[in-house]
């Protein structure tokens, strides 16, 4: 049967099957994967579909391959972070009290380190990007996250002092959904998200912050998030090993 606008491929649910059986244990680390031809059979599908979904279950990191051993899973410490920038921001998983890492981790543990929230005025940058004037007060929560004990990433989000002010987001801890499920309690939900991302060396202050080695690549991606009305209700810059990361955008025609 042809496939319906929306409904994924065939070889993404094999991968999608695949990836939870590895991360509920079935498949452990090191472990080796049952040969293309018999999980062609107990999928239903060609060995080229399945083939297609180890392949991209490779590129993300979780599995590798040996010539003349088939597939394996590889060691949790040594996958990247596969960060779906589209699923991960749907109202869907944070507008139900999700966090919006969950996407990207999938059981292991992604921890938030040192987070600071304090009352600041916004300098030219952050005032541009927010559309406030220098020197109003911008809500700043920033923190830098853990993947399993490992630094990975840091965050540094402004929220204008109107919008966060009496809400969780000026405390260490924001609740279930985050600053988006607080931002939409306070009626500015966010509707729509923008995302820059470049790729450059770490600057000297980024390579001690993250554990990086001198010139390592790192992703400076900045996202804006508007409401319904078109304003900016937070700009969120981070900063993140290039190593540790993949970044996936899935789009139906």
């Amino acid at each position: 049967m042809p496939r319906k606008n929306g409904e994924p491929r065939k070889y993404m649910e094999i991968a999608d099957d695949l990836r939870r059986r590895i991360n509920e244990g079935e498949f452990p680390d090191g472990a080796k994967l049952p040969p293309e031809r018999d999980l062609a059979a107990s999928y239903g599908a060609a060995a080229g579909t399945v083939r297609q979904a180890l392949s991209a279950l490779r590129d993300e990191g979780i599995i590798g391959s040996r010539v003349g051993s088939g597939w394996f899973v590889l060691e949790r410490r040594q996958r990247p972070i596969v960060r779906n920038g589209i699923k991960r921001l749907s109202a869907e998983q944070w507008g139900s009290g999700k966090s919006i890492w969950d996407v990207d981790v999938e059981g292991r543990s992604l921890a938030p380190d040192g987070v600071q929230t304090e009352l600041i005025p916004a300098g030219p940058d952050v005032a541009a990007a927010l559309g406030l004037e220098d020197g109003e007060l911008v809500w700043r929560r920033n923190r830098r996250y853990l993947l399993d004990g490992v630094p990975v990433l840091r965050s540094i989000a402004h929220i204008p002092d109107d919008l966060a002010r009496g809400t969780r987001i000026t405390q260490v801890d924001t609740g279930p959904g985050g600053t988006y499920k607080q931002l939409e309690e306070a009626g500015h939900k966010p509707v729509r998200f923008q995302e820059d991302l470049r790729c450059r060396k770490a600057a000297p202050a980024e390579v001690e912050d993250l554990g990086l080695t001198a010139g390592a690549p790192v992703v400076e991606l900045v996202r804006y998030a508007y409401d319904s009305e078109g304003r900016v209700v937070e700009v969120n810059r981070m900063i993140l090993d290039a190593s540790r990361h993949v970044f996936r955008y899935e789009f139906s025609s």
